[in-house]
Formats: C-alpha cells, sequence, structure tokens
C-alpha cells in the first residue's frame, strides 16, 4: 500500500494524502512560506483515501464547459 501522510496548517483540521500530492502541498506551503506539519502514518493506521486524489473526481464533474455555436 502506498504510504499516507497527515498534513495540517496551523489549526486547521489535518487531511490525509498520498505522497505524491503531500509532496507537492509540501512545496507550496515553502513557497508561500506558510508553516505546515506534514506526519507519515504507520502502516495499518489509517486506510483512509487521499483528500487530493478523491477531489478529481468532483472537479472534472463541476468544471464550466464551453459550448461554442455550430
Amino acid at each position: 500500500m502506498e504510504p499516507r501522510f497527515l498534513v495540517t496548517v496551523n489549526d486547521n483540521p489535518p487531511v490525509i494524502m498520498c505522497e505524491r500530492h503531500a509532496q507537492t502541498f509540501e512545496k507550496m506551503m515553502m513557497v508561500a512560506d506558510i508553516p505546515c506539519t506534514i506526519y507519515e502514518l504507520e502502516d495499518g493506521e489509517e486506510q483512509k483515501k487521499c483528500y487530493a486524489c478523491n477531489l478529481v473526481g468532483d472537479i472534472m464533474d463541476n468544471q464550466p464547459r464551453i459550448i461554442l455555436p455550430n
């Protein structure tokens, strides 16, 4: 199973992310100079899916579409 990470910023609730999204998130926070905390979860400690991966379907379903006349 892919490693999972618990990610939090300030006093916001933590979210679970896959390794790829946790690394991207960490880089974004470093560039923006925003402190964040990332913990690697132990195997079997948490079986939930990545928060960012789960958002992809919702984003694609709600994406605006431009319909051009023929």
